[in-house]
């Protein structure tokens, strides 16, 4: 579960980012955090990845209250975490079964099990075919599936993506929203930042909308007034394929 209770974020230049921010969000939902540039969007994501602190009030995600993480919780606190970013952030010197497998090795992951893991996420993201690839090798959405098999990587609880298809065109952005819709039907907790409103209304989700720093709407399409009722979408992508996330490797 993410809490923010009276959340406050001031900046030394005095920059107020947010300002006394209540939400709460569940295990398993899948949730659009949108508004404008300067809305606080990046400030909420600051704050749940432990870049920064709260000003004010108090931000828990699980069993870690991230005002008073320690030194030693939070590599243990980020590992739960899984993160898709616009611009990718792949390594350009790995192929892409490495660029998924380093997540898993920086954490000590025996061989055996990275082989087993990354051979189902790629398949996963229909890029087994693609596994020898340089990033430089790929269009940008398959770089972007590549990101998200990486962020799968460790089984994460939860999964933070930060305007995920800012860099890819529109038919590729909707088979990379179907895919997270995908794995949040199989218990993985989305939460995605976003400005493609016409994204956001093809799918029926939690919407919070930020505003100065502020939650102005926070619900389906109905409670989210700058956006219109969903429309009728063609899904792209193929089933995943059956996978126990309960498992752990390694």
């Amino acid at each position: 579960m993410i809490e923010f209770r009276e959340v406050t974020k001031e900046y030394p230049n005095g920059t107020k980012a947010l300002r006394g921010v209540n939400l709460t969000i569940a295990p398993r939902e899948f949730v659009f955090v949108v508004g404008s540039s300067g809305a606080g969007k990046s400030t909420f994501l600051k704050l749940l990845l432990h870049e920064e602190i709260p000003t004010g009030g108090t931000v828990r995600v699980g069993r870690y209250e991230l005002n008073n993480l320690s030194r030693k919780q939070i590599p243990h606190y980020r590992r739960q975490l899984g993160m898709v970013f616009q611009d990718f952030r792949l390594i350009a010197t790995m192929n892409v079964y490495d660029n998924i497998a380093f997540a898993m090795r920086v954490v000590g992951r025996r061989e055996r099990a990275i082989r087993e893991r990354v051979a189902y996420l790629l398949q996963l993201v229909g890029l087994s075919h693609k596994a020898h690839s340089k990033p430089s090798e790929l269009s940008g959405g398959e770089q972007q599936r590549v990101a998200i098999a990486r962020a799968l990587a460790n089984n994460p609880d939860l999964i933070i993506a930060d305007e995920p298809t800012g860099n890819i065109d529109p038919r590729m952005s909707r088979e990379l929203l179907d895919l997270f819709v995908q794995l949040n039907e199989q218990g993985t907790t989305i939460v995605m930042v976003t400005h493609a409103h016409e994204l956001v209304r093809q799918y029926n989700k939690r919407i919070i909308i930020l505003d100065n720093g502020i939650v102005t709407a926070d619900g389906g399409l109905r409670q989210a007034p700058t956006l219109v009722p969903p429309q009728p979408v063609r899904r792209h992508t193929t089933p995943i394929p059956a996978y126990n996330f309960e498992r752990r490797v390694g």
